[in-house]
């Protein structure tokens, strides 16, 4: 019975991990100017920052490139755009938060387990 309890645990942790996002795109969407966003487009790969999505295009500029420099911006038609992935920036601190509630929601997932393995008995 904890063994089933056990895996039940983990398919809800593994559930509330997974992250996905959709955008409404009825307005400009930015993303972080710091975050790199890879963007995949006719068998090449860009990686831009200080992004943002249109309903119609994706906008950037090139990661080597300052955030200050506006006219660097280039644009991407989202029609021929394959795939994108961002890449955030992470802090010691949020490295360290996160850990800290994936432990507490572990230790939780456990005392429910053997409360319950505990009630059946």
């Amino acid at each position: 019975m904890t063994r089933r309890f056990s895996r039940l645990a983990f398919v809800v942790l593994a559930v509330g991990c997974a992250q996905h996002w959709d955008p409404r795109l009825e307005q400009p969407t930015p993303i972080k100017p710091a975050d790199a966003v890879l963007i995949w487009s006719s068998g090449t790969v860009e990686k831009w920052h200080a992004v943002v999505i249109t309903s119609d295009s994706v906008s950037g500029i090139p990661y080597g490139t300052s955030l200050k420099c506006d006219s660097c911006r280039r644009s991407i038609p989202l029609g021929v755009v394959d795939s994108m992935k961002v890449r955030h920036k992470t802090g010691a601190k949020d490295v360290a938060v996160t850990s800290l509630v994936f432990a507490g929601i572990v230790a939780v997932g456990l005392v429910v387990e053997n409360l319950v393995a505990w009630a059946i008995r």
